[in-house]
């Protein structure tokens, strides 16, 4: 999957890894987007080798990702789940934010 693949409604865009969930929130007025991973218990989780938060000043801190970050992060995430092309979710399924 590719970045010119993925469908942004209301600058969000989650993918559905079966037990993970994928989210990228575009920043406004900006070429970078936040990105959070999340469980089936609609969870916040670390992976090992993929960063994705950060911790600043004792506050949880998102990181942000250009185009290409989210390309690695989509090629991360095939490499641990398997799946080269997971399924968007609509805006009824999306996973809330609790950051």
């Amino acid at each position: 999957m590719k970045f010119k693949d993925l469908s942004f409604i209301n600058g969000k865009c989650q993918l559905d890894y079966n037990y993970y969930v994928l989210s990228f929130s575009q920043i406004t007025n900006e070429k970078t987007y936040e990105c959070a991973v999340f469980n089936r218990a609609k969870l916040p989780v670390d992976l090992p080798g993929v960063k994705t938060e950060k911790i600043k000043n004792n506050k949880w801190v998102k990181i942000h990702f250009t185009k290409i970050g989210v390309e690695d992060m989509l090629i991360k995430f095939w490499a641990i789940t398997g799946i080269k092309d997971p399924k968007q979710l609509d805006p009824s399924e999306f996973y809330k934010d609790i950051f």
